[in-house]
């Protein structure tokens, strides 16, 4: 399965990432390239809901890359890769469910 450029535009990335989980056979693999904006822009946490609220921009959610990687964990996969390209750039993913 994968998640390019989606986590950070849903209302309950951990509700994805389960549903994701569920859908998978044993030993599927999950890729996800996804923005952090928690660790680049932690300020975009209170301008985001502001600007959506006032119809100005998109639902944007702000995590870190640990935030991520620990819902990716909780939901049941194993991180068999991560990687990003430089700092501020988006953070790839490829986990495993289990088998």
């Amino acid at each position: 399965m994968l998640a390019l450029s989606l986590l950070h535009v849903v209302d309950d990335k951990d509700a994805l990432i389960d549903k994701v989980y569920r859908m998978l056979k044993p030993g599927g693999i999950f890729v996800s390239s996804t923005t952090c904006l928690g660790d680049s822009m932690k300020f975009f946490k209170f301008i985001a809901p502001v600007g959506r609220f006032l119809g100005l921009m998109p639902l944007v959610k702000v995590f870190t890359v640990r935030d991520l990687t620990d819902s990716i964990a909780r939901a049941g996969f194993s991180i068999e890769h991560q990687w990003q390209p430089a700092k501020n750039k988006a953070t790839f993913i490829v986990a495993r469910k289990g088998v």
